[in-house]
Protein backbone atom coordinates (compact mmCIF):
# COMPACT_ATOMS: atom_id res chain seq x y z
CA UNK A 1 0.00 0.00 0.00
CA UNK A 2 1.21 3.37 -0.79
CA UNK A 3 -0.32 6.73 0.22
CA UNK A 4 0.73 9.78 -2.37
CA UNK A 5 0.43 13.26 -0.79
CA UNK A 6 0.19 15.63 -3.29
CA UNK A 7 0.26 19.56 -2.27
CA UNK A 8 1.39 22.62 -4.16
CA UNK A 9 3.99 23.79 -1.65
CA UNK A 10 6.71 21.68 0.87
CA UNK A 11 5.17 23.11 4.26
CA UNK A 12 1.49 21.75 3.45
CA UNK A 13 2.71 18.16 3.77
CA UNK A 14 3.71 18.84 7.88
CA UNK A 15 1.00 21.48 8.53
CA UNK A 16 -1.98 19.20 7.01
CA UNK A 17 -0.88 15.85 5.97
CA UNK A 18 1.23 14.87 9.16
CA UNK A 19 -0.50 11.86 10.07
CA UNK A 20 0.16 9.95 6.30
CA UNK A 21 4.14 10.05 6.98
CA UNK A 22 3.67 8.36 10.33
CA UNK A 23 6.20 5.50 9.97
CA UNK A 24 3.60 3.54 12.37
CA UNK A 25 1.92 2.96 9.72
CA UNK A 26 3.82 1.19 7.86
CA UNK A 27 3.05 2.43 4.52
CA UNK A 28 5.29 3.86 1.75
CA UNK A 29 5.02 6.86 1.21
CA UNK A 30 5.30 9.27 -2.18
CA UNK A 31 5.79 12.76 -1.96
CA UNK A 32 4.59 15.42 -4.85
CA UNK A 33 5.14 18.94 -4.01
CA UNK A 34 3.86 20.61 -7.26
CA UNK A 35 5.89 24.05 -6.84
CA UNK A 36 9.18 22.39 -6.61
CA UNK A 37 7.94 19.93 -9.37
CA UNK A 38 9.65 17.19 -7.07
CA UNK A 39 8.71 13.85 -6.89
CA UNK A 40 9.98 11.41 -3.36
CA UNK A 41 9.43 8.22 -3.09
CA UNK A 42 9.76 7.26 1.43
CA UNK A 43 10.17 3.38 1.85
CA UNK A 44 8.49 1.74 4.39
CA UNK A 45 11.54 2.06 6.90
CA UNK A 46 12.13 5.64 6.86
CA UNK A 47 12.20 6.99 10.75
CA UNK A 48 9.50 10.44 10.75
CA UNK A 49 12.73 12.52 10.91
CA UNK A 50 14.34 10.29 8.03
CA UNK A 51 10.49 11.79 6.08
CA UNK A 52 10.56 15.58 6.72
CA UNK A 53 14.23 15.51 6.12
CA UNK A 54 13.63 16.20 2.51
CA UNK A 55 10.70 18.78 2.85
CA UNK A 56 13.08 20.93 4.97
CA UNK A 57 15.11 20.69 2.48
CA UNK A 58 12.90 21.87 -0.52
CA UNK A 59 11.25 24.55 1.95
CA UNK A 60 14.85 26.15 1.85
CA UNK A 61 15.26 26.48 -1.73
CA UNK A 62 13.06 28.97 -3.77
CA UNK A 63 10.59 27.51 -6.47
CA UNK A 64 12.62 29.95 -8.95
CA UNK A 65 13.68 28.04 -11.89
CA UNK A 66 11.52 24.72 -10.92
CA UNK A 67 9.23 22.84 -13.34
CA UNK A 68 6.18 23.03 -11.19
CA UNK A 69 3.79 20.28 -11.68
CA UNK A 70 0.70 21.05 -13.47
CA UNK A 71 -2.79 19.06 -12.04
CA UNK A 72 -2.15 16.46 -15.56
CA UNK A 73 1.15 15.96 -15.34
CA UNK A 74 0.84 14.73 -11.54
CA UNK A 75 -1.82 12.35 -11.84
CA UNK A 76 0.65 11.36 -15.00
CA UNK A 77 3.26 10.73 -11.89
CA UNK A 78 1.57 9.19 -9.29
CA UNK A 79 -0.13 6.71 -12.14
CA UNK A 80 3.81 5.70 -13.20
CA UNK A 81 5.34 5.71 -9.94
CA UNK A 82 2.77 3.77 -8.02
CA UNK A 83 1.85 1.65 -11.16
CA UNK A 84 0.08 -1.79 -9.82
CA UNK A 85 0.58 -1.08 -6.04
CA UNK A 86 -2.90 -0.28 -4.24
CA UNK A 87 -2.47 3.68 -3.58
CA UNK A 88 -4.20 6.41 -1.86
CA UNK A 89 -4.31 10.26 -2.97
CA UNK A 90 -3.93 12.63 -0.64
CA UNK A 91 -4.49 15.98 -1.65
CA UNK A 92 -6.03 19.82 -0.80
CA UNK A 93 -9.67 20.05 0.15
CA UNK A 94 -11.74 21.77 -2.80
CA UNK A 95 -13.32 24.23 -0.38
CA UNK A 96 -9.81 25.34 1.21
CA UNK A 97 -10.23 29.30 1.34
CA UNK A 98 -6.56 29.31 -0.16
CA UNK A 99 -7.77 29.28 -3.86
CA UNK A 100 -4.76 27.93 -5.11
CA UNK A 101 -4.74 25.40 -3.31
CA UNK A 102 -8.46 24.61 -3.23
CA UNK A 103 -8.23 24.80 -7.35
CA UNK A 104 -5.36 22.23 -6.71
CA UNK A 105 -7.52 19.74 -5.26
CA UNK A 106 -10.00 20.11 -7.37
CA UNK A 107 -8.47 19.83 -10.29
CA UNK A 108 -5.97 16.29 -9.46
CA UNK A 109 -9.03 14.78 -8.46
CA UNK A 110 -10.68 14.46 -11.25
CA UNK A 111 -7.52 13.27 -12.88
CA UNK A 112 -6.28 10.94 -10.71
CA UNK A 113 -6.67 7.15 -11.98
CA UNK A 114 -8.15 4.07 -10.06
CA UNK A 115 -6.50 5.44 -6.50
CA UNK A 116 -9.19 6.80 -4.38
CA UNK A 117 -8.58 10.69 -3.30
CA UNK A 118 -8.90 11.94 0.31
CA UNK A 119 -8.99 15.34 1.18
CA UNK A 120 -7.65 17.52 4.31
CA UNK A 121 -10.16 20.34 5.17
CA UNK A 122 -7.06 22.25 5.78
CA UNK A 123 -8.17 26.42 6.24
CA UNK A 124 -11.65 25.92 5.38
CA UNK A 125 -13.16 27.64 8.78
CA UNK A 126 -16.15 28.85 6.75
CA UNK A 127 -17.77 25.19 7.46
CA UNK A 128 -18.40 22.55 9.85
CA UNK A 129 -17.01 19.11 8.27
CA UNK A 130 -18.68 15.69 8.20
CA UNK A 131 -15.09 13.70 7.27
CA UNK A 132 -14.51 10.55 6.78
CA UNK A 133 -10.92 10.00 8.95
CA UNK A 134 -9.81 11.91 11.87
CA UNK A 135 -6.33 11.09 13.35
CA UNK A 136 -5.49 12.83 16.68
CA UNK A 137 -2.00 13.23 16.68
CA UNK A 138 -0.24 11.82 19.18
CA UNK A 139 2.08 14.45 21.68
CA UNK A 140 5.21 12.86 19.62
CA UNK A 141 3.75 14.01 16.42
CA UNK A 142 2.53 17.48 17.54
CA UNK A 143 6.02 18.40 18.69
CA UNK A 144 7.34 17.18 15.53
CA UNK A 145 5.26 19.59 13.81
CA UNK A 146 5.59 22.62 15.66
CA UNK A 147 9.30 21.88 15.62
CA UNK A 148 8.89 21.61 11.89
CA UNK A 149 6.81 25.02 11.50
CA UNK A 150 9.38 27.09 14.10
CA UNK A 151 12.79 25.81 12.58
CA UNK A 152 11.81 25.60 9.31
CA UNK A 153 8.62 28.24 8.89
CA UNK A 154 10.41 31.00 10.25
CA UNK A 155 9.70 33.21 7.50
CA UNK A 156 5.90 31.79 6.52
CA UNK A 157 5.35 32.35 11.01
CA UNK A 158 6.33 35.93 9.96
CA UNK A 159 4.10 36.73 6.94
CA UNK A 160 0.64 39.23 7.36
CA UNK A 161 -2.14 37.09 8.61
CA UNK A 162 -3.21 37.83 5.14
CA UNK A 163 -1.05 35.75 3.09
CA UNK A 164 -2.61 32.92 1.98
CA UNK A 165 0.77 31.16 3.18
CA UNK A 166 1.19 32.30 6.37
CA UNK A 167 1.06 29.51 8.89
CA UNK A 168 -1.33 30.48 11.97
CA UNK A 169 -2.19 28.65 14.72
CA UNK A 170 -5.54 27.75 12.72
CA UNK A 171 -3.73 26.28 10.40
CA UNK A 172 -1.57 24.54 12.29
CA UNK A 173 -3.39 21.28 12.76
CA UNK A 174 -3.44 18.68 16.10
CA UNK A 175 -6.21 16.82 14.81
CA UNK A 176 -6.53 16.12 11.00
CA UNK A 177 -9.52 15.82 9.08
CA UNK A 178 -10.07 14.07 6.05
CA UNK A 179 -13.37 13.28 3.56
CA UNK A 180 -13.61 11.56 0.08
CA UNK A 181 -15.66 13.45 -2.57
CA UNK A 182 -17.60 12.68 -6.27
CA UNK A 183 -16.99 15.19 -8.83
CA UNK A 184 -20.12 16.86 -8.20
CA UNK A 185 -19.39 17.31 -4.98
CA UNK A 186 -15.76 18.90 -5.56
CA UNK A 187 -17.12 21.32 -7.79
CA UNK A 188 -19.77 22.46 -5.76
CA UNK A 189 -17.11 23.11 -2.62
CA UNK A 190 -14.90 24.93 -4.75
CA UNK A 191 -17.97 27.18 -6.33
CA UNK A 192 -19.05 27.64 -2.61
CA UNK A 193 -15.62 28.73 -1.79
CA UNK A 194 -15.36 31.17 -4.82
CA UNK A 195 -19.23 32.87 -4.25
CA UNK A 196 -18.31 35.80 -4.36
CA UNK A 197 -16.10 35.98 -7.59
CA UNK A 198 -16.59 34.09 -10.92
CA UNK A 199 -15.57 30.93 -9.33
CA UNK A 200 -18.86 30.08 -8.26
CA UNK A 201 -20.58 29.95 -11.65
CA UNK A 202 -18.79 26.79 -12.53
CA UNK A 203 -21.62 24.87 -11.07
CA UNK A 204 -25.29 25.76 -11.59
CA UNK A 205 -27.17 26.70 -8.30
CA UNK A 206 -24.01 26.88 -6.47
CA UNK A 207 -26.07 28.14 -3.56
CA UNK A 208 -28.76 25.57 -3.81
CA UNK A 209 -31.83 27.58 -4.08
CA UNK A 210 -33.85 25.09 -5.51
CA UNK A 211 -32.60 22.55 -2.44
CA UNK A 212 -32.13 24.81 0.42
CA UNK A 213 -35.13 25.00 2.88
CA UNK A 214 -33.50 28.32 3.88
CA UNK A 215 -32.86 29.84 0.74
CA UNK A 216 -36.20 28.36 -0.30
CA UNK A 217 -37.94 30.36 2.47
CA UNK A 218 -35.81 33.37 1.76
CA UNK A 219 -37.04 33.70 -1.48
CA UNK A 220 -40.84 32.91 -1.00
CA UNK A 221 -40.75 35.79 1.80
CA UNK A 222 -38.70 38.46 -0.51
CA UNK A 223 -41.40 37.80 -3.48
CA UNK A 224 -44.40 38.22 -0.61
CA UNK A 225 -42.61 40.95 0.74
CA UNK A 226 -42.11 42.94 -2.50
CA UNK A 227 -46.10 41.97 -3.26
CA UNK A 228 -47.44 43.52 -0.30
CA UNK A 229 -45.28 46.76 -1.00
CA UNK A 230 -45.35 46.78 -5.39
CA UNK A 231 -48.48 46.18 -7.71
CA UNK A 232 -47.33 44.53 -10.64
CA UNK A 233 -49.40 46.45 -12.51
CA UNK A 234 -47.05 49.47 -11.43
CA UNK A 235 -44.49 49.12 -13.95
CA UNK A 236 -41.17 46.98 -15.01
CA UNK A 237 -39.29 45.68 -11.88
CA UNK A 238 -35.44 45.85 -12.04
CA UNK A 239 -33.45 42.84 -10.67
CA UNK A 240 -30.16 43.53 -10.29
CA UNK A 241 -27.37 40.67 -9.51
CA UNK A 242 -30.36 38.03 -10.88
CA UNK A 243 -27.70 35.54 -10.87
CA UNK A 244 -29.85 32.33 -12.22
CA UNK A 245 -33.23 33.81 -12.02
CA UNK A 246 -34.28 32.12 -8.49
CA UNK A 247 -36.32 35.23 -7.63
CA UNK A 248 -37.23 36.24 -11.44
CA UNK A 249 -38.62 33.50 -12.17
CA UNK A 250 -41.02 33.65 -8.62
CA UNK A 251 -41.64 37.25 -9.31
CA UNK A 252 -42.32 36.68 -13.05
CA UNK A 253 -45.15 33.97 -11.54
CA UNK A 254 -46.29 36.52 -9.37
CA UNK A 255 -47.59 39.10 -12.52
CA UNK A 256 -44.39 41.05 -12.83
CA UNK A 257 -42.91 42.46 -15.44
CA UNK A 258 -38.45 41.96 -15.17
CA UNK A 259 -35.98 43.60 -16.10
CA UNK A 260 -33.13 41.06 -14.53
CA UNK A 261 -29.39 42.04 -14.60
CA UNK A 262 -26.38 39.72 -14.43
CA UNK A 263 -23.28 40.66 -15.55
CA UNK A 264 -21.42 36.93 -14.74
CA UNK A 265 -21.65 35.70 -18.80
CA UNK A 266 -22.10 32.03 -17.32
CA UNK A 267 -25.19 32.76 -14.85
CA UNK A 268 -26.08 35.17 -17.61
CA UNK A 269 -26.78 32.31 -19.84
CA UNK A 270 -28.85 30.43 -17.35
CA UNK A 271 -30.86 33.59 -16.11
CA UNK A 272 -31.70 34.00 -20.04
CA UNK A 273 -33.51 30.45 -19.87
CA UNK A 274 -36.25 31.83 -17.66
CA UNK A 275 -39.42 32.32 -19.35
CA UNK A 276 -42.30 34.71 -18.82
CA UNK A 277 -42.28 38.66 -19.12
CA UNK A 278 -38.44 39.05 -18.37
CA UNK A 279 -36.02 41.13 -20.41
CA UNK A 280 -32.23 39.63 -19.50
CA UNK A 281 -29.64 42.18 -19.80
CA UNK A 282 -25.83 41.80 -18.97
CA UNK A 283 -25.31 45.00 -16.91
CA UNK A 284 -23.56 45.35 -13.75
CA UNK A 285 -24.38 47.96 -10.90
CA UNK A 286 -22.22 50.06 -11.89
CA UNK A 287 -23.69 49.80 -15.47
CA UNK A 288 -27.00 50.35 -14.55
CA UNK A 289 -26.18 54.16 -12.83
CA UNK A 290 -24.66 55.15 -15.87
CA UNK A 291 -24.64 54.10 -19.63
CA UNK A 292 -27.61 51.39 -19.33
CA UNK A 293 -29.89 52.81 -16.97
CA UNK A 294 -33.31 50.60 -17.30
CA UNK A 295 -36.65 52.72 -16.10
CA UNK A 296 -38.83 50.67 -13.53
CA UNK A 297 -41.04 51.06 -10.85
CA UNK A 298 -39.31 49.98 -8.40
CA UNK A 299 -35.09 48.43 -8.44
CA UNK A 300 -34.57 44.79 -6.46
CA UNK A 301 -31.01 44.64 -5.03
CA UNK A 302 -31.88 41.57 -2.96
CA UNK A 303 -28.60 39.66 -0.91
CA UNK A 304 -25.94 41.59 -4.00
CA UNK A 305 -24.52 44.37 -1.67
CA UNK A 306 -21.74 42.61 -0.36
CA UNK A 307 -19.47 43.72 -3.00
CA UNK A 308 -18.72 46.94 -1.86
CA UNK A 309 -20.52 49.19 -4.78
CA UNK A 310 -20.85 52.62 -4.26
CA UNK A 311 -23.93 53.31 -2.07
CA UNK A 312 -23.93 56.85 -3.47
CA UNK A 313 -24.52 55.44 -6.93
CA UNK A 314 -28.09 54.56 -5.87
CA UNK A 315 -28.89 58.08 -6.35
CA UNK A 316 -28.88 57.49 -10.11
CA UNK A 317 -31.12 55.01 -10.08
CA UNK A 318 -34.22 55.66 -12.06
CA UNK A 319 -36.83 54.94 -9.45
CA UNK A 320 -38.41 55.99 -6.31
CA UNK A 321 -38.14 52.87 -4.87
CA UNK A 322 -35.20 50.48 -3.88
CA UNK A 323 -35.67 47.22 -2.09
CA UNK A 324 -32.83 46.45 -0.78
CA UNK A 325 -31.71 42.90 1.46
CA UNK A 326 -29.15 41.48 3.04
CA UNK A 327 -27.93 39.58 6.65
CA UNK A 328 -29.21 42.13 9.32
CA UNK A 329 -25.48 42.44 10.40
CA UNK A 330 -24.44 43.95 7.14
CA UNK A 331 -27.61 45.71 6.36
CA UNK A 332 -26.95 47.80 9.68
CA UNK A 333 -23.32 48.55 8.80
CA UNK A 334 -24.69 50.28 5.83
CA UNK A 335 -25.36 54.44 5.73
CA UNK A 336 -27.79 55.32 3.01
CA UNK A 337 -27.40 58.33 0.63
CA UNK A 338 -29.49 61.32 2.45
CA UNK A 339 -31.90 61.30 -1.03
CA UNK A 340 -32.95 58.04 0.74
CA UNK A 341 -35.74 57.32 3.57
CA UNK A 342 -36.38 53.93 5.10
CA UNK A 343 -39.94 53.34 4.51
CA UNK A 344 -39.70 49.87 5.89
CA UNK A 345 -37.75 46.80 7.33
CA UNK A 346 -38.93 43.54 7.51
CA UNK A 347 -37.54 40.13 8.76
CA UNK A 348 -37.62 38.07 5.94
CA UNK A 349 -36.08 34.89 7.60
CA UNK A 350 -34.04 33.96 10.83
CA UNK A 351 -30.31 32.81 10.89
CA UNK A 352 -30.24 29.06 10.88
CA UNK A 353 -27.61 26.05 10.68
CA UNK A 354 -27.87 24.06 7.51
CA UNK A 355 -26.18 21.16 5.76
CA UNK A 356 -24.65 22.14 2.14
CA UNK A 357 -23.15 19.82 -0.78
CA UNK A 358 -24.92 16.69 0.21
CA UNK A 359 -24.35 17.05 4.31
CA UNK A 360 -20.48 17.15 3.41
CA UNK A 361 -20.16 19.99 5.49
CA UNK A 362 -22.90 22.74 7.67
CA UNK A 363 -22.39 26.14 8.16
CA UNK A 364 -24.91 29.08 9.69
CA UNK A 365 -26.77 30.73 7.10
CA UNK A 366 -27.03 34.58 8.08
CA UNK A 367 -30.59 35.55 7.94
CA UNK A 368 -32.16 38.30 5.75
CA UNK A 369 -33.45 41.31 6.54
CA UNK A 370 -35.56 43.64 4.12
CA UNK A 371 -35.56 47.57 3.78
CA UNK A 372 -37.57 49.35 1.37
CA UNK A 373 -36.15 52.97 0.60
CA UNK A 374 -38.13 55.86 -1.22
CA UNK A 375 -36.62 58.99 -2.59
CA UNK A 376 -37.52 62.04 -0.71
Amino acid sequence: MIDVVAVLRPEDVVVDFLSVLDPARGREVHLLVADRGTYLKLPVGVPLAGRLAPLAELLATSADGAKPFSPGAAADAIALETGDVEATVWTHNPADSRERRGRWGLELAGLVRRAPVLHAVGDAQWFQWVTDTDERLSPALIDAKLDFVNTHGTDLLGLDEEDENALLTGKVHSVERFFGSTPDERARLFALMGSMGENAALVTDPWEFATSPYELERLDATVAWVRSRLDPAAGRVIEVGACEGALTSRLVAEGYSVDATEPNQAFYERLREVRGDVRVHPHSYEDLTTTRRLTGSAYLLIEMLYYEQDLALLDRFPTDHLFVAMEPVELAARTWPSGWSVEQQVELVAPRFEPVVGGRAYLRKRGSRGVLLRRR
